[in-house]
């Protein structure tokens, strides 16, 4: 049975589910932007996975979790680094008194999870980056959804024009940065670091998993993923796009149990 449960970690409330298992394994599940540990209850429900102690948090500012402190950046900026959440995960896994967990990170949550595996070490057994983020957008196509987003964000004033505005901002690239106004800057800061270099340091063993019409993060980026991180296996779903989890979750559920068993 999963239970909805909440636990105060680094001074934030953190919502997160919970199911039981009996195999010595946690399975600890990350969610990407404007997403929520909700996006994982599909999988959880299904029982393949019933034998681990299954969790999936909301990270701060999503779901039901309590949004960031502000941090200063230089310049007076406020806003969270990528390093920001992965502490958080850490205090987690170190206030649950987790042991043997295999961290799956979905797009940002990837971000996340490859950034905790390369400054907590210790923490991780095993990791699973699914349809993962890790390298900077690059500025000017940064500036121009700024821009962009400005531009076209008097247009949805009117009542009739809301149902035109999610397909618009899409079509712009803009959505993601103007969805959550409170995390705009935070955004901007995780989207801009490249974890390159936290790829390197990764040491426990990598599985990194691509929707074969992935838009948002190319199978391109698991394939340069799989050149980075040592001793890493790189798979390709069929037919899926950037939640392939969802789009082939029998696939995707035999691949994850493969690689934990």
């Amino acid at each position: 049975m999963c239970m909805v449960k909440q636990v105060v970690v680094n001074n934030l409330l953190i919502s997160y589910s919970e199911q039981k298992g009996e195999s010595g394994k946690t399975l600890l599940f990350l969610h990407g932007w404007r997403s929520d540990k909700q996006v994982w209850a599909g999988l959880v429900a299904s029982g393949k996975l019933s034998s681990c102690q299954v969790i999936a948090l909301d990270l701060p500012g999503f779901g039901q979790s309590q949004n960031p402190h502000p941090t200063p950046l230089p310049g007076g900026e406020e806003g969270w680094q990528v390093s920001d959440y992965a502490d958080v995960v850490a205090g987690f896994i170190k206030k649950l008194e987790l042991k043997n967990v295999t961290i799956i990170g979905h797009s940002f949550g990837g971000r996340v999870g490859i950034k905790l595996s390369s400054t907590h070490s210790g923490l991780i057994s095993k990791l699973i980056l699914v349809d993962s983020a890790g390298f900077a957008m690059d500025a000017p196509k940064k500036s121009l959804y700024k821009a962009a987003a400005k531009i076209a964000k008097p247009f949805f004033k009117p009542g009739f024009m809301q149902p035109l505005r999610k397909k618009i901002y899409r079509k712009i690239g803009a959505e993601d940065y103007l969805a959550t106004p409170e995390l705009q800057k935070t955004f901007v800061n995780v989207t801009s670091e490249d974890l390159s270099d936290d790829m390197k340091n990764i040491k426990a063993p990598t599985l990194i998993v691509n929707g074969e019409n992935d838009k948002d993060t190319p199978v391109e980026y698991g394939e340069l993923m799989k050149f980075l991180i040592p001793n890493s296996k790189f798979l390709i779903l069929p037919n899926a796009g950037h939640f392939s989890f969802l789009d082939e979750p029998d696939e995707f559920v035999k691949m994850l149990g493969e690689f934990i068993s």
